[in-house]
């Protein structure tokens, strides 16, 4: 241990740093992440899927509630247009992030203790997370450029800093998600889950609050954009640079793809499977190890093979993981563990991978518009993503049915459909890698 921490020591005075702007800038972002990944546990996952499922929201209606978001994400499309309204953003930016939480977390928690009906309860959810995402999507691409003047320039020293972030997030949100899951399994026989699932989402909203006084202390830079911009071109800037569209054109497949079974997932795991929030969030857990033993094999392939080509290899390696996810039954629930660690061990390098894509071939002047369109895009194919999955899962709900031999449920289904998105994903990654990746790391690589 005190070997680790000899050889970390340097490597965490040389990111993060109070002594200038930039490395002060790095540590503020690192505590923002650690705070953000403290109160997502609680508003998000397996703890999100509960606090619907205790007011009776089906797995359709889980469906509808998730992809909401991402129909109000694609307001950002405006984002350039608000924000240079702004030569000082950073007040506006911070205000419009806590409206966003006190809709998402307070008027969310809130509603449904003056309306009843189900269904009016549906309504009304998605009346508020839209209104919340729609403001908020107009103000957090400027968040992103904002915090993006942190980033080291070097590309060793970036993946540091990704790793880094990832790392002490990941173990944050770890410690939190089972302490906190083992609390609700065990007050769940008293029949208190509930009112404590409440109570995490009220802790959550105080910690908005800290996050956000915490980013508050970053510097912020002027920003390099044109004087003046056109809504078109939004759509058209990016087409400019051909690498920066292929990126795009990746991560957009790539949030189709995910986003297929997103939020019926836990809905299955948690009511056909039977499984604990312990048992789940575990899983979750188990990632913070395999992140901190793995990384620097992954750092080695990311060096040795380039971001992308990682990133296809992972797709790749990921579908028979799908495939045995789809086989899964209450009888054979035990396959659970062993393919989520399998699939730990490739998130590493999905996460690691996956963080600089945005930022590989970003232009420096109108990166803002740059931003609001990878927003759009990104937010447009989640929800047709998402529609999708849900109308597809809605077609027998919550009924299992035969398929290939086995009593499968609808869902299990979208596990098959994401291993032939992997596969496609996959070979576009490792056999064009190049179409994605700048000539600089293409001659770093080939060295």
């Amino acid at each position: 241990m005190k070997k680790l921490l000899s050889e970390l020591r340097p490597i965490l005075a040389d990111i993060y740093s109070p002594r200038d702007e930039h490395s002060k800038g790095r540590l503020i972002s690192l505590i923002s992440s650690l705070v953000t990944s403290f109160y997502n546990v609680f508003i998000t996952g397996i703890f999100y899927t509960g606090f619907l499922s205790m007011y009776g929201i089906s797995i359709t209606g889980v469906g509808i509630v998730t992809f909401i978001p991402y129909i109000g994400g694609c307001f950002s499309v405006f984002s350039p247009f608000v924000l240079r309204r702004f030569q000082k953003r950073k007040r506006v930016m911070l205000l419009s992030k806590l409206s966003f939480y006190a809709l998402y977390i307070l008027a969310t928690t809130l509603m449904p203790q003056f309306v009843t009906d189900a269904q009016a309860r549906l309504y009304w959810f998605i009346a508020i997370l839209f209104v919340a995402y729609a403001q908020y999507a107009l103000f957090s691409p400027g968040i992103t450029v904002w915090f993006y003047n942190f980033y080291p320039k070097d590309n060793e020293r970036r993946t540091r800093y990704i790793y880094l972030n990832q790392l002490f997030s990941s173990i944050m949100s770890s410690l939190v998600l089972l302490i906190s899951a083992l609390i609700t399994d065990a007050v769940s026989s008293s029949g208190s889950s509930g009112q404590l699932i409440l109570a995490f989402r009220y802790l959550a909203f105080g910690l908005v609050v800290i996050d956000i006084l915490a980013q508050s202390r970053a510097r912020e830079y002027p920003y390099e954009e044109k004087g003046t911009l056109k809504i078109s071109e939004i759509f058209t800037i990016p087409f400019k640079n051909k690498k920066f569209l292929m990126c795009m054109i990746l991560m957009f497949y790539w949030n189709f793809m995910c986003n297929v079974n997103n939020g019926t997932w836990n809905y299955h795991l948690l009511n056909h499977m039977h499984f604990s929030y312990t048992l789940i969030n575990l899983m979750s857990v188990a990632y913070t190890v395999i992140l901190f033993s793995m990384s620097k094999l992954w750092r080695k392939v990311l060096r040795k093979y380039s971001w992308v080509r990682t990133f296809g290899m992972c797709n790749l390696m990921s579908i028979p993981i799908e495939i045995m996810f789809f086989m899964m039954s209450p009888r054979i629930g035990a396959i659970y563990v062993p393919l989520c660690l399998m699939q730990n061990v490739i998130n590493v390098g999905y996460n690691l991978s996956y963080a600089n894509i945005l930022y590989m071939n970003l232009p420096e002047k109108d990166s803002t518009a740059c931003i609001a369109f990878n927003t759009v895009g990104a937010n447009l194919c989640a929800f047709i993503g998402m529609v999708f999955g849900t109308w597809f899962v809605s077609l027998r709900s919550d009924s299992p049915f035969r398929f290939m031999g086995l009593d499968v449920y609808m869902v299990q289904i979208t596990c098959l459909m994401r291993a032939g998105f992997l596969l496609i994903m996959g070979l576009m990654c490792c056999l064009g890698w190049r179409s994605f990746t700048s000539q600089s790391e293409i001659d770093l690589v080939s060295a």
